[in-house]
């Protein structure tokens, strides 16, 4: 897809360096952030903050490590920046008990915190969890902590997903809101802040005025820069919330291909029946907003990840003419999950976690109706869950409403 934007969105880190001396209570600060989040010049915030007088005492990394090069779920350690020599501190550590932030800036050294990550606007892209250790942080030492907006790359206007149920937070599911949850994450800050955090001394640096709601990353003018490994393309941002779900099952989610998230199957997958049954399944229901979505037959090999090595049948999935604006990745990605069960149920499996004593679906999803509903259920069934979690996710966004600033 091409850019139609006439005018580049500028994220928080451009309008703060900008005018810095309108910050200059966040001078001596700790970093949260990664070297994935940079300026509309493509330049690494770090260098940036720097060269506008922020001192950076600390860095703090979320999942993937500073330089977003570790692959998910691996737990990270303590390192330093090899050319500058400042402490990087890992946020993503087994247990998730330990919140290096507060460790660090208790003993003095920084005066601030400084939050600045790209997020895809998706409840378990766990990037948010950082987000949430940070807010904490600020809460419990006393100390200002200012947010630099950017864009969410599926847009701000869509809300997907049910609340999380008793028993489902996690670093996956850390808040009380939808698995789409349609803010900014300057606004998820505002909306924590104010229901989780309220002590916090928040202030976010909002997005450029031209900015509107409904833009998907393809219409900021911006260019991409993956936030993590596996999130490659603005078009794999799209997508992420509905094939994430595929994470918790046997089948690949498309990591270790050129396509993550965009690629899914299995040796044993029919894709081609399975393709038609989608199709099918889509007219049985009378859903036709999936038109501009091309779902193809395709084989692939993964470098990594499930099935390594291994000649894997399945999807290609992308966007055909009309675009991907107003895209329910959520619901696509639950019907696609109960048309592949319905084929293949001898075959697909949920994968269940020792450690957590939960299938990792359900601690995707924030509890356990969708896995019980696809193995129980129809068709329609499945699309009257999703309905349900609407009326969820409209509630939410009401009550969030005070919080957002576009």
């Amino acid at each position: 897809m091409s850019s139609n934007a006439r005018t580049m969105i500028l994220n928080g880190i451009d309008r703060l360096i900008e005018a810095p001396e309108a910050y200059s209570r966040f001078k001596k600060i700790g970093l949260v952030s990664n070297s994935k989040a940079v300026t509309a010049g493509f330049r690494i915030n770090l260098r940036s903050l720097a060269e506008a007088g922020f001192d950076v005492r600390f860095i703090f990394s979320p999942e993937h490590g500073y330089f977003a090069n570790i692959r998910d779920g691996d737990y990270i350690s303590d390192a330093e920046h090899p050319e500058l020599k400042t402490p990087i501190l890992s946020l993503f550590t087994e247990g998730h008990s330990r919140n290096s932030i507060v460790e660090a800036l208790e003993g003095g050294g920084a005066d601030a915190i400084v939050f600045d990550i790209q997020d895809a606007g998706v409840r378990f892209y766990t990037y948010i969890h950082a987000l949430g250790l940070a807010l904490s942080a600020a809460e419990t030492l006393g100390m200002p902590i200012l947010v630099l907006d950017r864009v969410n790359p599926a847009g701000a206007s869509i809300l997907e997903g049910g609340l999380p149920r008793p028993g489902y937070i996690s670093e996956l599911c850390p808040f009380a809101i939808p698995v789409r949850y349609g803010l900014t994450i300057g606004e998820l800050a505002n909306y924590l802040a104010g229901a989780v955090y309220k002590n916090a001394d928040l202030t976010v640096v909002r997005l450029s005025e031209q900015y509107s709601r409904n833009m998907i990353f393809d219409g900021t003018g911006l260019k991409w820069n993956a936030p993590s490994p596996a999130m490659v393309s603005p078009d794999t941002a799209l997508f992420y919330p509905g094939t994430c779900l595929f994470e918790g099952t046997n089948l690949s989610e498309g990591r270790g291909t050129e396509a993550p998230f965009q690629t899914i199957g299995a040796p044993l997958l029919n894709a081609e029946r399975t393709a038609e049954s989608f199709i099918s399944n889509l007219k049985e229901l009378g859903i036709e907003e999936f038109n501009f979505i091309s779902v193809g037959a395709t084989s692939f090999t993964p470098d990594s990840s499930k099935y390594e090595n291994t000649l894997c049948e399945g999807l290609r999935l992308g966007f055909a003419d009309g675009g991907p604006r107003g895209f329910r990745a959520l619901l696509f990605g639950v019907l696609l999950l109960k048309t592949i069960y319905d084929r293949h149920r001898d075959d697909l499996k949920f994968l269940f976690s020792e450690k957590s004593r939960k299938f990792f679906i359900d601690r995707l999803c924030g509890g356990p109706e969708l896995r019980e509903t696809v193995i129980g259920g129809g068709i329609g069934d499945v699309y009257k869950l999703y309905l349900k979690w609407a009326e969820e996710s409209q509630a939410f966004s009401l009550t969030a409403q005070g919080a957002k600033l576009y």
